[in-house]
């Protein structure tokens, strides 16, 4: 706290001479040094906010699997969103519990992701009976706002192969409880459509929460299912997002099922 003195001063009397009544002495405050415990609080303050900063502006572990493009950060407009390339690999039921895909030149289906959305690990039941090789929500929806991507083999049938039937769509939701609700109370429409010189079949659910289900089958035998979905409001809303996802998607030639 600063005290500071009147721009004119009264003069200090003359040696000897007696001070006027009412004289007042005006006394002028020097400001105190900082103390070393202030400027030790300081600089933890300070490296506490660069530790915070550093920490928000790191890459997600997700992000060596896919590479980004410029954009915007829109939630609606898919145009206006940073997007990247998801690499999966399409592991053995028994690896589970991580992110991050795999490389390119490695890579057994792939799928374009934007930056809003966060890859999730999947768990031991998800990954072994479910078939979900990856999964990404959307950040700040709560996990309503996802997509999954399924592989899914003829069980106890060797050399089986699945086709591109509503027979593949039932096989997709017996491993999503959710989507059998959906298409028992919705409105279920499908199309074809060849990419790459591959096969690839679309449904959409149409109900309460919707999904969009884009299937294939590779030269293994093996399904492919890559499926987005939300409540239908949501669902509406970010559509021209969720279609670019599903548009995206592809699957590659493998050597064999998990090679």
């Amino acid at each position: 706290m600063f005290a500071l003195a009147p721009a004119f001063a009264p003069r200090a009397p003359a040696s000897g001479a007696p001070r006027a009544s009412g004289a007042r002495r005006v006394v002028v405050a020097r400001a105190a040094a900082p103390s070393p415990s202030s400027s030790s609080s300081s600089r933890r303050v300070a490296l506490a906010l660069a530790s915070s900063l550093a920490a928000f502006l790191r890459p997600r572990a997700s992000d060596a699997a896919y590479g980004t493009s410029a954009g915007g950060s829109s939630d609606t407009d898919a145009s206006d969103l940073t997007w990247g390339t998801f690499y999966g690999a399409a592991n053995p039921p028994a690896t589970y519990g991580t992110t991050g895909g795999t490389t390119k030149s490695l890579a057994k289906y792939s799928y374009d992701v934007p930056s809003s959305w966060v890859e999730e690990a999947t768990t031991k039941v998800e990954k072994g009976s479910g078939g979900q090789d990856s999964r990404w929500v959307k950040r700040g929806s709560r996990g309503e706002e996802k997509a999954y991507l399924l592989t899914l083999n003829r069980a106890g049938q060797d050399g089986a192969a699945f086709e591109l039937t509503d027979a593949s769509l039932q096989a997709v939701a017996g491993a999503l409880s959710e989507m059998q609700d959906s298409i028992a109370s919705g409105r279920v429409t499908s199309r074809r459509d060849t990419e790459d010189g591959r096969e690839y079949a679309l449904f959409d659910v149409d109900a309460d929460r919707k999904y969009t289900v884009k299937i294939s089958i590779d030269n293994t035998g093996r399904l492919f299912a890559f499926v987005v979905t939300a409540p239908a409001s949501q669902f509406n809303r970010d559509k021209k997002v969720l279609d670019r996802m599903v548009d995206s998607f592809r699957i590659y030639t493998s050597a064999s099922q998990f090679v």
